[in-house]
């Protein structure tokens, strides 16, 4: 018997055998408590886990016995998947491990039952083999995560960046920035943006950009909430600054930005009261 008759062989007992395969992982698949492997054997995450294991199955035993082969495709969809589902690269990495060794368990079966024809030589070029579409998968599946991991992440970061500079209307042509929280460059940068088209967009002449629930600001956020009051006067929209500290303040100075044509106060309801004593304006 050929080596290429025999390597048919144990590549049909695989195939033929990927529910057992997939049974047998399912049953010692680790979760570290989150993601898609905490969800009930019974649901339909697991479902589709099984699916996915049988497709693996079969990608991975047409590339190790030289058939043509989706590794590429599977570990893009597989990645996604965990990636989506919030699913730790740790219990990813630790379920490939799992299914590595009762994947080898089943080539040993094989071994055993056909003792007679299989060679040693045969059996280390498949362990090489094995080994080596297994490390192929994981780095893949592994890059992958990664690439779509920071994305979503960069994403979630954008958006929650947007919700923390809200403008609140509180009258037909006055808004308020009310800032929490500390104030790096790109966060200021990404206020600058948003404020200024949501103050667009909802039509104000006045914003009132409250500083009280902000710790610290360094020269280079100092610098951009002075461009931030520029830029919403070249739009014909006045800006009032709240609840400066002195540090601020001194900051400001020594950076000599000028601010001198903004209305400061101390706190945000000197400012409300001021428009509305001084505009005569009621609320809408």
């Amino acid at each position: 018997m050929t080596d290429q008759h025999i390597e048919n062989k144990i590549s049909e007992f695989l195939i033929g055998n990927v529910p057992n395969i997939t049974s047998d992982w399912i049953e010692q698949a680790y979760t570290s408590g989150i993601g898609v492997y905490a969800q009930s054997k019974d649901s339909e995450a697991y479902n589709q886990i099984r699916s996915m294991n049988k497709e693996f199955i079969l990608a991975l035993t047409n590339s190790i016995f030289g058939k043509d082969a989706a590794l590429n495709e599977w570990a893009s969809s597989i990645a996604s998947t965990r990636a989506l589902t919030a699913t730790p690269l740790y219990d990813v990495i630790v379920n490939f491990s799992l299914f590595r060794s009762v994947y080898y368990s089943y080539i040993e079966i094989f071994i055993e039952e056909h003792a007679n024809i299989v060679s040693g030589k045969m059996v280390i070029n498949w362990i090489r083999t094995v080994s080596s579409k297994f490390d192929e998968a994981i780095q893949l599946v592994t890059k992958k995560y990664m690439n779509d991991y920071e994305y979503i992440f960069s994403s979630q970061q954008e958006t929650i960046l947007e919700l923390g500079t809200p403008v609140i209307k509180i009258d037909k042509t006055i808004g308020i920035i009310p800032l929490v929280g500390e104030i790096d460059t790109y966060r200021a940068s990404k206020i600058l943006e948003t404020s200024l088209k949501k103050a667009s967009e909802m039509e104000l002449e006045w914003i009132i950009l409250d500083l009280s629930g902000v710790p610290v600001i360094d020269t280079m956020v100092a610098n951009q909430i002075f461009q931030l009051g520029e830029t919403f006067r070249l739009l014909d929209i006045s800006m009032i600054l709240t609840g400066m500290r002195p540090e601020i303040a001194q900051t400001s100075i020594s950076l000599g930005l000028d601010f001198s044509r903004l209305k400061t106060f101390a706190h945000l309801y000197q400012a409300i009261h001021y428009l509305r004593d001084n505009l005569s304006i009621t609320n809408s």
